[in-house]
């Protein structure tokens, strides 16, 4: 893992001390006055990876879409990875002080270390392209395993299979709830079709899920998979056009929670239908992304 950031842009060398900063400044107001356990938890590395550490950032905020900075948290126990308290809001924090969306993911050294064990792709990646900001651990990452083709097409397999299933039926149900005008009901349904086409896509080209509902930061994480993400759920148009379309994901994106619990949560027809459409693009592509990732698996190498 590299440790120099030299080569990163001026404003780039800018936003990685604050958020290393931000994040270890949070982590030290938690254990104030903490006397158990959790007295003893620790950051020990802060890696910048994906496209802010290879140089492949998009700035591209008329289509929608903007590089986020991806941070990988490594914390020294599992107990501190469900502390969201914590990471929520040096999230926040960091988003307003660097003014680009951050993607943030907290896992334990023993979960890391067992991931690159198993030769898990998305970690791998990680430490040989990642930019390590910070560490009061030098020690480095292990190597990693390495899985044979074969077995990373049956992973991929058994991922694609599980997943779209899962979202197709989702999609179904999503049509029988805006078919009985029930559309809080329709819009949670629509929320876990995207989330799960979107899950599905993650982890067949990566065998990696980050722990969130967020459908907005699974689609960025599938624009890196693929640009041609950033296609759906478009902000482009008219100015009008853009506000019905923001808006319409926006409300789509609150529904895992507010359209099961907030009496104030509201969806019409014509946003639900809009964004059918958009989903029927994302099944397509969903297919289309995880048959050529499947099918790049040819075989075991000679």
């Amino acid at each position: 893992m590299r440790t120099n950031f030299d080569h990163l842009t001026l404003r780039q060398q800018m936003s990685v001390p604050i958020i290393s900063k931000v994040l270890l400044d949070e982590m030290d107001t938690y254990l104030l006055g903490k006397t158990s356990k959790k007295k003893n938890f620790r950051i020990l590395k802060i890696v910048l990876f994906g496209s802010q550490a290879k140089g492949t950032q998009v700035y591209d905020p008329a289509n929608g879409y903007v590089s986020d900075y991806d941070v990988l948290v490594i914390v020294n126990q599992e107990e501190l990875v469900e502390e969201f308290d914590i990471w929520n809001k040096a999230e926040e924090k960091i988003e307003r002080r660097i003014g680009r969306p951050l993607g943030l993911i907290v896992h334990s050294i023993h979960d890391i270390n067992q991931r690159l064990h198993e030769g898990q792709y998305f970690f791998k990646d990680i430490r040989e392209e990642g930019i390590e900001i910070y560490a009061c651990d030098t020690r480095e990452l292990p190597r990693p395993g390495n899985l044979t083709l074969d077995e990373q097409k049956t992973i991929a397999e058994k991922h694609y299979d599980q997943w779209l299933e899962s979202a197709t039926d989702f999609f179904d149900f999503f049509r029988i709830g805006i078919k009985k005008q029930k559309y809080k009901l329709a819009a949670f349904h629509l929320h876990q079709t995207v989330e799960r086409f979107y899950s599905c896509t993650l982890l067949v080209t990566t065998n990696y899920l980050p722990k969130t509902h967020n459908i907005e930061l699974l689609r960025s994480y599938c624009i890196r998979q693929d640009p041609r993400f950033v296609d759906q759920f478009s902000l482009d148009g008219i100015a009008q056009t853009q506000r019905f379309q923001k808006r319409s994901f926006q409300r789509l994106k609150r529904a895992y929670v507010d359209s099961r619990y907030s009496e104030h949560y509201e969806i019409t027809e014509e946003e639900l239908n809009w964004l059918a459409g958009e989903v029927e693009k994302l099944k397509d592509l969903t297919e289309d992304v995880c048959q050529a990732k499947i099918a790049s698996f040819a075989g075991e190498e000679a």
